[in-house]
């Protein structure tokens, strides 16, 4: 169905209180492949450490979406761009303010990208802000794009510098929804293929994690504070248990990366980008 932009783009949002705790972090850090490392500092609380792609957990929220005319049943996530500006803290009640940061419109019948901004404030100091990029299956045709548009980013055409690879949880969508995300098609076989998957899918944002975790170990000596942005888009999907394959390229200040799912040789994201401070 096309969507409304009008009434999309005049939604207000209210600020929303982000309280977390440190089991929370963890239980983050565990779907996002700690537990496989002999370093505890992302899974024990004496002197945690969090991933800095968890504060995407604390932006999340879908319950606009219905007010909005969007069905969640046609939703996947097209991409994400976050900016991190310190650290998280172990535990913290947080702001997160949201908005509408732009429409795209792919034309009738087609796809319509939402991108939603949220920034997280602590007082009046932004820590962390997510540009996340919302694919809407059939929502085009609302008269063309406005506002900003999602940034993209190609993966260069050389041979990687470096690749590395990364095993995913079977179970990971039953914990990764408890941090609220509640998507039926990450777990219910019949939600999954109405939405053209073949059974359930990993959360974006998880497998988002689980590269975000990599890059953290490999090329910031485990360090967030080292870490000031993490991009991608999503170009397939990757199905709980199966293993990734990240090629990376060397740039100044940062890297660029892509990576596939192993067994079925087939790309699941595209055109990302990691900044070290």
């Amino acid at each position: 169905m096309t969507l409304d932009a009008d009434k999309i783009q005049s939604h207000v949002f209210a600020d929303r209180t982000r309280a977390y705790t440190s089991r929370e972090a963890i239980l983050y850090a565990l779907c996002c492949g700690a537990e496989t490392h002999e370093n505890l500092s992302f899974v024990h609380e004496d002197g945690l450490r969090v991933i800095p792609s968890f504060g995407q957990n604390l932006c999340f929220d879908d319950s606009w979406m219905q007010a909005c005319g969007v069905d969640l049943a046609r939703v996947v996530h097209g991409g994400l761009d976050l900016r991190m500006y310190r650290p998280f803290v172990p535990e913290a009640t947080l702001v997160a303010r949201p908005r509408i940061a732009g429409l795209l419109d792919k034309g009738d019948g087609k796809a319509a990208l939402i991108l939603l901004a949220t920034d997280l404030l602590d007082g009046d100091e932004i820590v962390f802000t997510s540009y996340s990029n919302l694919f809407v299956m059939g929502g085009g045709g609302f008269g063309g794009s406005r506002g900003e548009a999602f940034e993209m980013i190609r993966s260069p055409e050389r041979q990687p510098d470096a690749t590395t690879r990364i095993a995913s949880r079977p179970d990971s969508p039953l914990l990764f929804r408890l941090l609220g995300d509640l998507n039926a098609l990450h777990v219910l076989p019949e939600a999954a293929r109405a939405a053209g998957f073949e059974r359930p899918i990993m959360h974006g944002a998880n497998t988002f994690g689980l590269v975000c975790f990599d890059v953290l170990r490999h090329f910031c000596d485990g360090d967030p504070a080292r870490m000031s942005r993490f991009a991608a888009r999503f170009s397939g999907p990757l199905y709980p248990g199966e293993e990734l394959e990240v090629s990376y390229w060397n740039q100044e200040g940062g890297v660029r990366f892509a990576a596939r799912s192993v067994g079925r040789d087939k790309p699941v994201l595209d055109g990302g980008l990691a900044r070290f401070a």
